[in-house]
C-alpha cells in the first residue's frame, strides 16, 4: 500500500478503503450510496452523522475509534506474534492473499 495520510477522519476512512483494496466505487455499492458521497467524505468536506461513521467502521472491517481518533486498541502479543504482524502488513495486497490460504491451509492440519 502506497504511504497515505492518517491525519483526519477523511484521511483514515481512505487509508481504510485502500487496506481492503476497494475503490471508492465498491465502497459506495457496499454502503447503498453514491460514489461521490465517499469523495465527499474522504475529502473532509462537511460533517458526518454518527451512524454514517459506524457503518463506514463496519463496511471497512474498523473501529469507530480508529476512524475518528486515529487510535486502536492493541491485543498485548508476544514478539513473535508481532513480527508476523508486522510482516504481513508490509506485503502487497495479492502476496497477503497467498499467505492467508498458505496459513489456512497448515493451521487445517
Amino acid at each position: 500500500m502506497k504511504n497515505v495520510k492518517e491525519e483526519t477522519l477523511g484521511q483514515r476512512i481512505r487509508a481504510a478503503r485502500i487496506r481492503n483494496g476497494i475503490t471508492q466505487e465498491q465502497l459506495a455499492e457496499a454502503m447503498l450510496a453514491k460514489k461521490s458521497m465517499i469523495s465527499y467524505y474522504e475529502n473532509d468536506h462537511g460533517d458526518m452523522k454518527q451512524s454514517m461513521i459506524v457503518e463506514l467502521a463496519k463496511t471497512l472491517g474498523t473501529t469507530v475509534e480508529y476512524l475518528v481518533c486515529g487510535t486502536q486498541k492493541t491485543p498485548n502479543l508476544d514478539a513473535d506474534s508481532a513480527e508476523l504482524l508486522k510482516l504481513f502488513a508490509s506485503l502487497d495486497e495479492s502476496t497477503r492473499q497467498i499467505m492467508l490460504l498458505q496459513m489456512r491451509a497448515v493451521a487445517k492440519r
